[in-house]
């Protein structure tokens, strides 16, 4: 039953289906019988939040515990935000509507910074205070992760617990804790956070203290805790094969940007483009077996009804064993009317083969980066591309049949001058 409050919000706001839940995929468990719960909060929009392939591997990883349960929350739009103010109705999450405040951790992802200020709003929503020092017992642990959590100090002083790394491993482990602290009793949270502290690529930041050169920089980050490391190694999840879920993603209610069934085909970059952070955080590169992408795909498709799988990496055709994958979901593809898309593709391997096993599955838009473009700013960027490759792999697509293809381009790089933008 809705509280009334929320009944009266949802009647006012442009796109009330952000807000109800109900979703298929959704899980719903008793509270009253779980030991853990954890709010997954993405900060920013339902349709932006429900597009994050992440969000779709812990939701499922943490509720495949039968006593932890992982709800979703999200940032209102500014029509739901001030319905939210005025009825004075506190951030809650998709699945129970219950306040953040219910729970036993809130988790952040930092996938961009443009969006850190959108999670001291859903703090501020919540009812929750802003900075770790004044949360006591009584207050959830404060999470993040994410890749911009490896540059964490600016943000450091809002939360309790932060990873650095993948959170496939983390998170169970820290819920863990959660459940264990709980079951014991009488466990303070600054107890907790030491335990927490023992998990490989956590940082607790009220450990350590902080000291800076006079021109802001970070001068040295000290541990004052005993028996808290002084560096800190990122997480990192060796084999992929070991985490190959999600099989059930929660399909949403208003359409996300990217709404279709994903699965990761590789993770990490061997290319080293100087732009490019995730190239760089998701290091080394580490690639599923394509039976098991197979099997994931149609898993995906099965359960959600979806009829279009993306193979979702830095760069599909980087991927070693994309030929027997596309050959492997050829059969089904084609029984099922399944459309197949990889975007990003390196222009420097892309091939009168790859195209043509991608027609033979099912045709799908083109994407390729050449980043920028000229030759010379390449070369700063380290974008090993040459002109004739981009118009040697439009001259392939075209020749094979397509009417179009998409180019990204970045604007802004370093050197740039207004030749290489004309």
């Amino acid at each position: 039953m809705f509280d009334p409050k929320l009944k009266e919000a949802l009647g006012r706001v442009q796109k009330p289906g952000r807000y109800t839940g109900g979703e298929p995929g959704s899980v719903y468990k008793d509270k009253e019988k779980v030991d853990v719960r954890f709010a997954f909060c993405f900060p920013d929009t339902y349709e932006v939040g429900m597009s994050f392939l992440g969000e779709k591997i812990l939701y499922e990883l943490l509720n495949s515990h039968e006593n932890w349960w992982c709800e979703r929350a999200f940032m209102p739009w500014l029509d739901m935000k001030a319905e939210m103010e005025r009825l004075d109705l506190p951030l809650y999450t998709m699945e129970s509507k219950d306040p953040l405040t219910d729970f036993d951790a809130v988790g952040f992802t930092l996938q961009y910074e443009l969006s850190y200020t959108n999670i001291l709003a859903m703090l501020d929503l919540a009812h929750i205070p802003f900075y770790a020092k004044d949360r006591d017992e009584h207050w959830p642990l404060i999470v993040a992760g994410g890749p911009c959590a490896c540059n964490s100090e600016p943000i450091a002083d809002f939360f309790d617990v932060i990873q650095l790394g993948e959170g496939e491993n983390q998170l169970p482990s820290i819920c863990a804790e959660i459940e264990r602290a709980k079951k014991e009793g009488g466990v303070s949270k600054k107890e907790l956070l030491r335990r927490i502290a023992k998990i490989p690529g956590v940082y607790i930041p009220a450990f350590y203290d902080v000291t800076y050169f006079e021109d802001g920089r970070v001068k040295a980050i000290t541990p004052n805790e005993p028996g808290i490391p002084a560096v800190i190694t990122k997480a990192i999840i060796k084999d992929l094969n070991e985490f190959a879920p999600p099989t059930n993603f929660v399909v949403p209610m208003v359409g996300a940007i990217q709404d279709r069934a994903s699965i990761e085909v590789l993770r990490g970059c061997v290319r080293g483009c100087r732009f490019c952070q995730a190239g760089f955080l998701y290091r080394p590169l580490r690639e599923k077996s394509a039976e098991v992408l197979c099997r994931q795909g149609k898993d995906l498709c099965e359960s959600t009804g979806y009829e279009e799988i993306s193979l979702s990496s830095l760069s599909s055709s980087d991927y070693s064993q994309i030929e027997p994958l596309l050959d492997q979901l050829y059969d089904y593809t084609q029984e099922n009317h399944i459309n197949l898309a990889l975007p990003s593709l390196r222009i420097d391997n892309f091939s009168e083969e790859l195209l043509n096993k991608i027609k033979a599955v099912r045709r799908s838009g083109l994407t390729f980066a050449p980043e920028a473009g000229t030759q010379r700013l390449r070369d700063v960027i380290n974008k090993n591309i040459t002109e004739e490759d981009i118009f040697t792999s439009c001259r392939l697509a075209f020749e094979g049949g397509y009417s179009s293809v998409k180019l990204y381009f970045m604007l802004g790089l370093p050197t740039e001058t207004m030749y290489d933008c004309e």
